[in-house]
This record gives C-alpha cells, sequence and structure tokens, in this order.
C-alpha cells in the first residue's frame, strides 16, 4: 500500500546532481500552466513532418497533466487519413499533444506540438514558474512538498503531480527507514537539478 511520509530536508545536503537526476519539467506556453514531467530534453528528440516532437514513452518517463481534446482526423497525402487522439492544457485549452492510439496505453508514442510547451530550466526564472498548491514556501527559505510515497517499486520515479500531493515510487521497502532515505536521495537530486529551495516533505 502506498505509504505517507513527513521530513524537513535542506537541498545542501543533496547528492550530487547526476545522469540519472535528469528531469524536466514543461509548462503551457500560454498559461504556464504544469503540463509535462520527462526525463529527457524536447528539444533532443525526432521530429515529425509537422514539427511535433516525437517521444518514445517506453524509452521516457512521461507524467501528463492534460484534458482529453477528442479525436480529429487529418489527410495525409492521397488517400490516406491520420487519426489524432489530442490533448489540450487543463489550464487553459491549448492544443499541447496527441497520440495516433485511443488508447493512451496502446501506442509507444506520444506527439508533443511544436511551441506548445515552455521548459522551466531553459526558459523562465524558476522562482516564477506556475507550481501546484501542494508545492508551497514557508518560513525559514524551505519549500514545503505534500508527497505520497509508494514503495516496492520498480525505481525511483516521479508518477502524478496534482493539486493535492506528488505521488513518488522508490524500490525500497518502508520497513526501517529505507524508503524514506530513499526518497530524500532521490528529491534531493530533484531539487538540485530543477535550482529549488531546500524541501520540507509534509502529510
Amino acid at each position: 500500500m502506498p505509504k505517507r511520509t513527513t521530513h524537513t530536508y535542506s537541498s545542501e545536503d543533496a547528492a550530487p546532481d547526476g545522469p540519472e537526476s535528469e528531469l524536466f519539467v514543461y509548462y503551457c506556453k500560454h498559461c504556464g500552466a504544469h503540463v509535462l514531467i520527462t526525463d529527457t530534453q524536447l528539444q533532443k528528440m525526432p521530429k515529425r513532418t509537422d514539427k511535433a516532437y516525437v517521444l518514445d514513452r517506453t524509452k521516457h518517463l512521461t507524467r501528463l497533466n492534460v484534458v482529453e481534446a477528442g479525436k480529429h482526423l487529418l489527410k495525409r497525402g492521397e488517400g490516406k487519413v491520420e487519426k489524432q487522439y489530442r490533448m489540450k492544457c487543463g489550464g487553459c485549452g491549448l492544443f499541447v499533444c496527441y497520440r495516433c492510439e485511443e488508447d493512451m496505453d496502446a501506442g509507444p508514442y506520444l506527439y508533443v506540438a511544436d511551441g506548445a510547451l515552455s521548459s522551466v530550466a531553459a526558459e523562465t526564472n524558476p522562482q516564477d514558474a506556475p507550481v501546484p498548491p501542494c508545492i508551497s514556501q514557508i518560513d525559514g527559505g524551505l519549500v514545503q512538498v505534500a508527497i505520497e510515497v509508494e514503495d516496492r517499486a520498480q525505481r525511483s520515479q516521479i508518477t502524478r503531480v496534482n493539486a493535492d500531493d506528488v505521488r513518488v515510487t522508490v524500490a525500497a521497502p518502508a520497513a526501517r527507514g529505507e524508503a524514506n532515505n530513499e526518497l530524500l536521495e532521490y528529491m534531493g537530486k530533484v531539487s538540485l537539478h530543477l535550482h529549488l529551495s531546500p524541501l520540507r516533505f509534509v502529510n
């Protein structure tokens, strides 16, 4: 069963940043709402002829915060029709990405519309980036994060970000504090990479 935990953590004690800590947060370029978390830069991904970035979900972490926007049919050459199952920003309704299969889990590829998203690290001041209510700044320069932890998973990763909490999976069991230790190490790498203030995890 998922478990929740409380910690006070300073990014000064974090492990050095490294390849495994690479996480990239993308926001709607129109309204700034959080849309995508992935472990690769979109700019490094191949593009389709419509200039959409091709994100292989079997190779890269892909966590979306979007709303379904229906099916669209597009002509692609003589007698060819492409089905696009589009997704839009939940904040403003901007079309941000699509897939070619109705079932999200049926196909490996997500196509991100060119110019729809903005990378926090590359294009905006992180202090000005919009964040969900579960992440807030408190006294003493700490950032307070409501976090739900699920132990005994395949690896450490962020699996969901919403208004209530950030869900993180860890491989270690909850017994003897092993899951908590893994959580602190993982979130330490995240905070260093995203240049966040010291973090505090709360129930």
